[in-house]
């Protein structure tokens, strides 16, 4: 095998190339000459025509520098393959043979994009190691990279655990918490041959109107920092600098960069109406750090926003994403773009490309044309519109993600993968998400109760009536990116709905009854009534002020339980409990409940929820968001007086109606 007597040479040979042009440093272990042998190449024309034997020689062996790997693989690739690797498609409209005959990089599942057989984890894994055995019989041999929506668990599958939504995350403000999640969420995408998730969602919502409310942790971009370095550090196994991840952590993207929380009105891929000067003061005041966060923690890779800066598609935005991101945060990974979306920027297709790839995106996510952006991408080489040069960076940061992940020597179907298999929605994992659930939940008013506070009083109830049908939807609690893209109602996944929950948790003491319409049996002497949002995902949870409120279904729960309180002449304790991605219009009822109880989007676990109601757990979480009192004022929010806040950011009591202090 030829190896190097020198590094300088290979330097020389980097250099020659520009493959690092815009990746920071070199690595250093390159240049030092760490893990090389005796053999020598006496020049650099001679380390640029190795054979294909010679560079597997290279490529495959793990104990070279990763620089090293990259240089060799690179230098046998033609036009066409590290096209091919610059583009990824949704596994629907990828073959096998597509695999096999192309070399496409990468392949992914979308939200609710399932395989033809099924959805539970076996015919996941079935779908997703067949197309990377395809890979593996290409030429070079370059491993597949699949991707999947893995945002709050492994959730486009049945069964899977599911966490709390990213705002309820944020409340319980925990890194200790997101570390654990993020091992978990890691086991259960592995288990099925995943090794990515476009995650996490690093934005924070400046106004509630916006449809990923939910995906923000915090209004503040301080909490997203504190929450999302120690999530990607635990997704990609904890790894150090330029160490290998281990097989059952996955690849995270740090997304959408930049500026999503902060378009106007609080339109899903709408526009910042900053000139790019105060956009990046903007982002010196704190915007920029979360992406900081992660790359500080070796993040491989980042996506783009599909908003725009003062009408500047973030795609096709040299300053953010090249001298931003890769100059300035020295980031080294590969940026993907968002699903389709460089159609969104002007000009033809040709145009689209070039303009994208220019402007510092790597691989494109080009769903059902990934073949044609392929070939677009050759195109644009041979006319010049593209310099090698930029395409040689752009491979070089895919592979380096790909020999990072450790994608090189994975073994597909392995011993490991099927263990973690096993354990797909075990109960430790769901503890776990249990776990997530109490520390997620903000207690926002706890009132005197003939001379108790509610939440003690609420334990000495023997009658309890659950109100309206968010009590035992398991698709309500759990939100959008639930197995459909947009979320369901109903009995989607395995779980445990709310009711169920806290029958499970009274029923040695006290009958539970569920009605779906508010309509109440005089013997109760405890309602609690689950009201909020049906599941919605990005633009479809857009809404006007009017819009951010109880679903219309739950509204008239809401007024049934009035009316029957009166009627009936009895005086029960009465619970409210928020299923929603957001603060939503709940001015008018906060009066007439002696408790009320934000939930966010839990998830599967709701006995998270009855462990602190009726257990011995208390109240933890704060609020990551200001609560108006009118959705009206919804976009002024940080202006106004403190009489039209219903609730402030860092707000939550505990069980002894004691205020919280947000760490």
């Amino acid at each position: 095998m030829k190896t190097y007597k020198s590094m300088k040479l290979l330097s020389m040979l980097l250099a020659a190339t520009l493959l690092f042009s815009s990746c920071g440093n070199a690595n250093e272990a390159a240049v030092s000459g760490e893990n090389n042998t005796d053999s020598t190449v006496e020049s650099v024309e001679e380390v640029k025509e190795l054979s294909l034997e010679e560079a597997k020689e290279i490529y495959l062996n793990k104990d070279l520098p990763v620089d090293e790997r990259i240089a060799a693989l690179l230098s046998v690739m033609t036009l066409e393959e590290k096209a091919f690797q610059c583009v990824q498609g949704e596994q629907a409209s990828v073959s096998v043979s597509d695999v096999k005959n192309t070399g496409i990089g990468s392949v992914l599942s979308g939200g609710g994009s399932a395989p033809t057989t099924g959805n539970n984890p076996t015919d996941w894994q079935n779908r997703v190691n067949e197309l990377k055995a395809a890979a593996l019989e290409t030429r070079l041999g370059i491993p597949l990279l699949y991707g999947i929506d893995a945002v709050h668990g492994n959730n486009n599958i049945y069964g899977a655990t599911v966490f709390p939504h990213n705002i309820g995350l944020g409340a319980a403000n925990d890194p200790e918490l997101m570390e654990e999640i993020g091992h978990v969420v890691a086991k259960e995408v592995r288990a099925v041959g995943v090794q990515y998730s476009f995650t996490p969602c690093l934005a924070n919502p400046q106004n509630e109107r916006w449809g990923r409310t939910y995906e923000g942790f915090s209004e503040k971009a301080e909490d997203v920092a504190k929450l999302a370095g120690p999530y990607v550090a635990a997704l990609q196994g904890n790894v150090k600098d330029n160490d290998y991840m281990p097989e059952d952590a996955i690849i995270a993207c740090a997304k959408h960069f930049i500026g999503e929380g902060y378009t106007e009105n609080g339109k899903n891929q709408g526009d910042v109406k900053m000139t790019p000067e105060e956009f990046d003061e903007l982002l010196s005041m704190g915007v920029l750090d979360p992406y900081k966060a992660c790359v500080d923690n070796n993040v491989l890779t980042v996506m783009p926003s599909y908003n725009s800066i003062n009408g500047l598609k973030c795609h096709e935005n040299h300053h953010l994403l090249t001298e931003v991101l890769k100059e300035q945060l020295g980031f080294k990974g590969m940026v993907i773009s968002d699903y389709n979306a460089i159609g969104q920027c002007k000009g033809t297709y040709d145009e689209q490309v070039a303009n994208c790839f220019n402007a510092g995106v790597d691989m494109f996510m080009e769903a059902q044309n990934w073949e044609g952006c392929a070939k677009t991408i050759v195109k644009l080489v041979n006319d010049g519109k593209i310099s090698e040069e930029r395409l040689n960076d752009a491979v070089s940061r895919i592979l380096r993600v790909k020999f990072m992940s450790n994608m090189f020597e994975e073994e597909i179907n392995s011993a490991h993968e099927n263990e973690l298999l096993a354990e797909f929605g075990s109960e430790a994992n769901r503890e776990v998400a249990r776990k997530a659930v109490r520390e997620s939940l903000v207690l926002l008013k706890n009132g005197d109760v003939n001379g108790s506070l509610a939440l003690d009083a609420i334990k000495e109830a023997t009658n309890i009536t659950l109100c309206g049908t968010a009590a035992y939807d398991i698709g309500r609690q759990c939100g959008g990116w639930t197995i459909a893209w947009e979320g369901r109602t109903g009995n989607i996944t395995k779980g445990t709905p709310i009711i169920q929950a806290i029958y499970d948790e009274v029923k040695d003491h006290a009958a539970v009854s569920h009605s779906v319409n508010g309509k109440l049996d005089k013997a109760s002497d405890l309602i609690i009534t689950v009201v909020g949002e049906n599941p919605y995902s990005e633009t479809g949870g857009d809404t006007t002020p009017t819009g951010l409120k109880p679903v219309s279904a739950d509204g008239r729960v809401l007024e049934a339980v009035e009316e029957s309180i009166a009627e009936n002449g009895n005086d029960p304790l009465k619970v409210l409990i928020v299923i929603a991605g957001r603060p939503i219009n709940i001015t008018e009822y906060v009066d007439k409940y002696d408790a009320v109880v934000m939930a966010f989007l839990p998830g599967t676990e709701g006995e998270g929820i009855s462990d602190v109601l009726f257990g011995d757990y208390d109240f933890t979480g704060t609020l990551p968001m200001t609560w108006v009192k009118d959705p009206e004022n919804v976009n002024d929010k940080f202006s106004l007086p403190e009489s039209e806040i219903l609730f402030s950011y860092g707000f939550g009591l505990n069980k002894a109606g004691e205020a919280l202090t947000r760490n």
